[in-house]
């Protein structure tokens, strides 16, 4: 059985990036700190089911991701900032990324974006910075929806790669 003791040194270590994940799927502050703080409850409750041969990180985000789900349901009147498997999606990246800080990600994938193409660039900002409209986008450039859903697929593998191999998780 896990010891209480145990408990505040391991949350500690991850709380920055727990933070970062609820953030990343809850644009509103209050709602993010609500999360946060929901979540942090139910860490500390739960902490006697937790399995130490699994990282604390995933678990914890997984506890934040349904409660980021449950968030959504309770809003369900209000539109969803992310869909569920996108929320899943994100944790799960999390997960491959065990061990290395958000700030070393977010460095890494900010050298990844400088290395991409002007319009691949664009179009990445318009639609993760800037939050535009897929059909927006295809009205300002003239691609069509297809097209830029293709694109911002490939670009999102190529930054994934990218990041990883910068952070040493890849081999080549």
């Amino acid at each position: 059985m896990n010891h209480p003791d145990r408990f505040l040194p391991l949350f500690l270590e991850v709380q920055t990036d727990l933070r970062a994940f609820i953030g990343a799927m809850v644009r509103d502050p209050v709602t993010r700190e609500d999360i946060f703080q929901e979540v942090s409850m139910v860490l500390w409750k739960k902490f006697t089911t937790y399995d130490p041969t699994r990282p604390f990180g995933a678990w914890a985000r997984g506890i934040a991701a349904r409660k980021i789900l449950e968030d959504h349901r309770l809003r369900s009147r209000l539109p969803e900032a992310f869909p569920p498997e996108v929320i899943e999606a994100v944790a799960a990246g999390f997960d491959e990324e065990e061990g290395h800080s958000w700030r070393e990600r977010e460095l890494a994938l900010n050298q990844c974006l400088s290395l991409l193409p002007e319009r691949s660039a664009a179009l990445v900002a318009d639609r993760y910075q800037k939050g535009h409209a897929v059909e927006d986008i295809s009205t300002d450039t003239g691609m069509t929806i297809d097209a830029i859903y293709q694109a911002l697929s490939r670009l999102r593998k190529q930054l994934r790669e990218c990041v990883q191999r910068r952070l040493g998780l890849l081999n080549n």
